[in-house]
């Protein structure tokens, strides 16, 4: 049964990363927002605390000295961490889906190979490489035709893969020790038969950062664009189990980029309470005035609306109920809600709304970076589509 409240670990836990948010991530995130040369100014002390708490190795399974918590408890501490700055939040838990993902579908010997150095290295940071220039949401819905999806290959030569061609909008590669980085075998077939994914550490030979991406918002989680000039991975490093799709992480990835959406709405919404309050204008706090008011009834709504979406996907991914339609929807739903929010309240904020000295402005350019994480709206919306097109039952109803 879907159960909301927390146990006495998560709410430790709550208390943990609320402390650590405010003390370590909330004094440096203006700064850091305002970086005019972000691998220079990348906060890499407040990495190193994080790890001391353990919350750079959340996604780590017990045999390899993790925690493993659930998804439940990863929204806990996401809704702390993200609630004063999403970008240096994003930076840890996308180490957490990364470590996850090799517990789960790595061999034996690439988790002992891999995991124990990630956990071991205060900076060793993960990311995932699928995305080209030429080739983006077609790798969440892929078109099955021999030039389509991606096109950075991998030739087999040996005992390695070599491997050429470029990647885009990679996060956590311009400082990542080790990429899950998927490329094409064979052209001759459509891209989900033709992929595979190889674990590539970031000193790999041939390996090179061309660029950093400077986005409008989410500045300090950091994107970048990849050169792979004749890089030798060794067969063993190949991903065997995720033939074909090459990097799917699915509920995880969901939950981790919803977690994040709901934590800054959470955000946006108390500064816009907070300065309806304080806000005087005739002769009383503008949030006594009607059509304040009904603004902030409705972020709330949709705020909360999200959070139970959210939690009921958490536990679902917990419990091992996963329904592919409410996980796409989720990630639109929430992710749609916090630009939502976060416009609205920077209307309650009036003129103040835009000036950079107040947080409203950075909340938007934040909110509007969702929309094109994880798959386009577009794109999940199709997969909802597609799933609930084949889902009636024999009376006619939705079989879930």
């Amino acid at each position: 049964m879907l159960d909301f409240d927390l146990t006495e670990e998560q709410k430790a836990l709550q208390k943990m990363a609320r402390d650590f948010a405010e003390k370590e991530i909330r004094p440096i995130a203006e700064k850091l927002d305002k970086s005019q040369n972000l691998l220079q100014d990348f906060p890499w002390e407040m990495i190193k605390k994080a790890d001391a708490l353990g919350l750079r190795t959340i996604g780590l399974p017990k045999e390899y000295d993790g925690p493993e918590y659930d998804l439940r408890t990863w929204v806990v501490l996401i809704d702390e961490l993200s609630y004063p700055d999403v970008s240096c939040a994003k930076i840890l838990s996308q180490c957490w889906k990364g470590a996850r993902r090799l517990a789960q579908v790595g061999t034996k010997a690439q988790k002992d190979r891999f995991l124990p150095a990630f956990r071991d290295d205060p900076t060793y940071l993960l990311g995932g490489a699928r995305t080209e220039p030429g080739s983006g949401s077609d790798n969440q819905l892929p078109y099955e035709a021999p030039n389509a999806g991606v096109m950075l290959t991998a030739q087999r030569q040996g005992d390695y893969y070599v491997l050429n061609g470029r990647k885009h909008f990679i996060s956590n590669s311009p400082v990542a020790k080790m990429l899950v980085v998927t490329a094409r075998i064979d052209k001759t077939v459509g891209g989900v038969a033709g992929s595979r994914s190889f674990i590539v550490p970031t000193d790999t030979p041939g390996f090179r950062v061309a660029s950093v991406h400077d986005k409008v918002g989410f500045r300090m989680y950091l994107q970048g664009e990849l050169d792979f000039d004749n890089v030798k991975v060794p067969v063993e490093n190949v991903l065997e189990a995720e033939a074909g799709r090459g990097g799917a992480e699915g509920v995880a990835s969901k939950v981790e980029l919803a977690a994040h959406a709901m934590a800054l709405s959470r955000a946006a919404l108390d500064a816009a309470i907070k300065y309806a309050n304080e806000r005087i204008q005739g002769g009383g706090p503008i949030i006594h005035h009607q059509a304040v008011a009904m603004d902030i009834a409705e972020m709330y709504q949709v705020l909360h609306a999200g959070r139970t979406l959210l939690w009921r996907l958490a536990w679902a991914g917990d419990t091992g109920q996963v329904d592919p339609a409410l996980m796409h929807s989720t990630k639109v739903f929430c992710t749609e809600a916090a630009l939502k929010i976060c416009l609205t309240a920077m209307e309650i904020f009036g003129g103040s709304g835009v000036m950079r000295e107040l947080p409203m402005q950075k909340y938007v350019r934040d909110a509007m970076v969702f929309q094109h994480m994880d798959g386009t709206q577009e794109i999940n919306r199709i997969k909802v589509g597609r799933i609930l097109a084949t889902r009636l039952n024999q009376e006619g109803r939705l079989s879930r």
